[in-house]
Order: C-alpha cells, then sequence, then structure tokens
C-alpha cells in the first residue's frame, strides 16, 4: 500500500524519521519539495525580499523592526523559551482571511507581507518558521504542518518544532505551544520544510 501511495503522489521514498507518527498519522518522506509550488514560491519570494537582510542592517520600522528588535532580545533564551516567545508575539497580530488581505481564497504569505498585513494560519505558521531560522534553529527541528482540524472541520496549518526530543506545535489558536502527543483532533495531511515533504497516510492503530 505505501509504494502505490508513493508511485501516486510521486515521492522518492526516504526512510521513516523519528517524526513517522505525527499526529499519531504514519507518514512518507521524501526530498521533492517541488510537488508543493506554494511552499517552493515562498522560500523563493523571501529569499528575494531580503528581509533579514534589511533588518540586520536597520531598515526596518514599524511592526518590522520590532520583530527584529524582539529577535535580538531572543537570542540568549533557550530554544524552549525562544518557540514559547515566537509563537507569543507573533499570535498577538490579529487573524485575517486571504479573502479579506487579498481578495483570494488561498494565498501564501513572505514573513515581510505578514507584518505588513497579518494574515491567516498557514501565514502564522511560515514567520514562525522564518522567525525560529533566523535565531538559528535546524532546518530538520521545524516542519509547517497541513492538516484538518476535526472539531471545526477546516483546513489548518501549524508549525511543528522538535525541541530536545519532544514534539510541539506552534498554533495561532493557542497562546503557548503544546505538546503534539496532546492533541488529538488534528489529521494532517503533509509537512513540509526547505529540505523534506512529508505525505500522511493515516492513523497509526493502537495509539
Amino acid at each position: 500500500m505505501r509504494a502505490l501511495i508513493a508511485v501516486l503522489v510521486g515521492l522518492s521514498l526516504l526512510p521513516l524519521g523519528a517524526w513517522a507518527d505525527l499526529f499519531r498519522s504514519e507518514s512518507v518522506k521524501s526530498r521533492n519539495i517541488a510537488s508543493i509550488p506554494k511552499w517552493t514560491e515562498i522560500l523563493a519570494r523571501t529569499k528575494q525580499d531580503g528581509l533579514l537582510d534589511q533588518c540586520s542592517s536597520g531598515g526596518c520600522d514599524g511592526l518590522r523592526g520590532r520583530w527584529w528588535e524582539q529577535l535580538q532580545e531572543w537570542r540568549g533564551l533557550s530554544r524552549y523559551n525562544q518557540m514559547v516567545q515566537v509563537n507569543r508575539w507573533l499570535n498577538r497580530q490579529p487573524y485575517i482571511e486571504d479573502i479579506t488581505n487579498w481578495g483570494r481564497s488561498d494565498y501564501w504569505e513572505t514573513p515581510r507581507q505578514f507584518l505588513t498585513r497579518s494574515g491567516d494560519c498557514e501565514d502564522y505558521s511560515i514567520v514562525k518558521y522564518y522567525s525560529l531560522k533566523a535565531l538559528g534553529w535546524p532546518e530538520e527541528a521545524l516542519r509547517l504542518v497541513v492538516l484538518r482540524d476535526t472539531l471545526r472541520d477546516i483546513a489548518h496549518a501549524v508549525l511543528a518544532v522538535e525541541v530536545a526530543g519532544e514534539t510541539y506545535i506552534l498554533d495561532n489558536l493557542t497562546t503557548d505551544p503544546l505538546p503534539e502527543s496532546a492533541i488529538r483532533h488534528y489529521s494532517p495531511y503533509y509537512a513540509v520544510n526547505a529540505e523534506h515533504r512529508w505525505v500522511f497516510l493515516g492513523t497509526i492503530q493502537n495509539r
């Protein structure tokens, strides 16, 4: 069955990693991030717009400037506390649906755009991903996860991060990150970072 699914989604299989059971679901891991064009576009657009270079040279003001100042304050914290502060600070920004912000049903924002216009769930997750990257977090500790919230019966996105062997979820719906194991109402579709993509196959039984 896994081989058939892998052929259907065009993935080259790699060994399952430590996150094989994120939200109690099995996954197939691949380097084929190009199969998620919205994500590869975000990587390219964020690199092109040069926000980090602009801020590091003192060229950011307003919310972007305050964001950069906060990152500098958080550099001396433990990874756990960095994660907490990033989630709390960015979650203070107002939630704005794409149709209101951009006139589209689905639009993924760069961190610059979020810090200018705010955004919705995947936009919070993207700016949190880049914030932790700016604080020196390794790629393998971060994953953007697109999923279904089974309580609200809607699509949603969060950032999954690994700290000291524990996976936490940074969510715009919660003030503080929660352990992934404590969340029972999320069913993941896929996860991605700059190096890999994970496609989820279904819930592991008897967990």
